[in-house]
């Protein structure tokens, strides 16, 4: 009865009010158990769902949109090939974070009347380069007018053994988190993009527009990191470091304390916080759109980890914090004590 209450509360408010994730998971709800099936190995509420196939594969299946104006800067202001290279990493991203290969694309553009053909070319190109780097076939997809921002939806699938899958859900107290790369770059480089009166060195610039413009997503880490049975759980990192571990947190029924002083953050970044008067802790926990992956794995095993991905040629692992038991919550760990991590996730339709 409760629950039915609060979906009538709800039901008067706009999507604005209720937030993303509680939108998410109304319309969750409305689905009963429409999708339960015994060849569904992972369902809603993960990075992607994971289907069988046959002969212990599995299909790994994804979509993602990406907005003018929401996710990327109007069409005057970012090339095309961006564009459509970010529009399929970010699905890319989801596919690697449950230990997949990325195989097959479908890919639907809402297109403004007055839209450039050109730019619409460069948006291809930038789809072909990265289709090229992880041999993804895209076989068609989907074109229409539309009177709003150009949009770029991408439907991906990916493959990946039943056995290596990977969830959110399996992190356990005692657990060592880890992540990949560096954090807070994209941040960064959205920041430089709305502020082009901030100086830095054009190598500098370029490196940090880049990881928010064109971010690298984490295959071979990704597959690595699956077939080697150490880790307990993955996702990757698209709403910000602080909300993603909640996420996972959340899908494990566990806490966690992140280390502040052990965050990966690359000198590019200290460069263009000290320029722009800000915190490069704020941008690595808060930033979002990294596209890394957020891993863990019983401390014990956390070098010879490290050493898989060394071996493989991906880029560092970097141990952040640990798991604790739920009732121990998300804290950060910082030169002045312990406190509770803020939750600054990026959100749609956040007031």
């Amino acid at each position: 009865a409760q629950s039915n209450r609060e979906d009538e509360r709800m039901s008067g408010e706009s999507a604005r009010e209720i937030g993303e994730f509680a939108l998410i998971e109304r319309l969750k709800n409305k689905l009963g158990s429409v999708g339960n099936d015994a060849d569904v190995i992972v369902g809603n509420g993960d990075d992607a769902a994971v289907i069988k196939a046959a002969d212990g594969k599995c299909w790994v299946v994804t979509c993602d949109a990406q907005v003018s104006g929401v996710h990327f800067p109007s069409t005057g202001d970012v090339s095309g090939f961006a564009v459509g290279y970010k529009s399929l990493a970010v699905n890319v991203s989801d596919v690697a974070a449950m230990g997949g290969k990325p195989r097959f694309a479908l890919i639907s553009l809402g297109i403004p009347e007055e839209t450039p053909v050109s730019f619409l070319d460069d948006l291809y190109g930038g789809v072909r380069a990265l289709s090229e780097q992880y041999d993804i076939l895209v076989l068609g997809g989907n074109v229409t007018r539309t009177s709003g921002p150009l949009f770029v939806d991408v439907f991906l699938v990916g493959k990946v053994m039943e056995e290596k899958v990977l969830r959110r859900s399996g992190a356990r107290a005692g657990d060592r988190i880890l992540v990949t790369g560096y954090l807070g770059d994209a941040a960064a480089g959205l920041h430089l993009s709305s502020t082009p009166h901030i100086q830095l060195r054009e190598d500098v610039h370029a490196s940090l527009t880049r990881a928010q413009l064109e971010p690298q997503p984490r295959v071979a880490e990704g597959v690595a990191i699956a077939e080697s049975g150490l880790a307990t759980s993955m996702m990757d990192i698209s709403d910000g470091l602080a909300g993603d571990i909640r996420h996972l947190c959340e899908a494990s029924g566990a806490g966690a304390l992140l280390w502040g002083s052990e965050l990966p953050v690359s000198g590019a970044l200290f460069e263009a916080a000290s320029v722009a008067a800000k915190k490069p802790m704020e941008w690595a926990l808060h930033g979002g759109e990294d596209y890394e992956l957020l891993v863990t794995t019983p401390a014990e095993s956390v070098r010879a980890l490290q050493e898989v991905l060394r071996r493989a040629g991906g880029a560092p692992l970097t141990p952040i914090g640990e798991i604790l038991p739920a009732s121990q919550g998300i804290s950060l760990k910082r030169a002045d004590g312990i406190i509770a991590l803020e939750n600054l996730a990026w959100e749609h339709f956040s007031a």
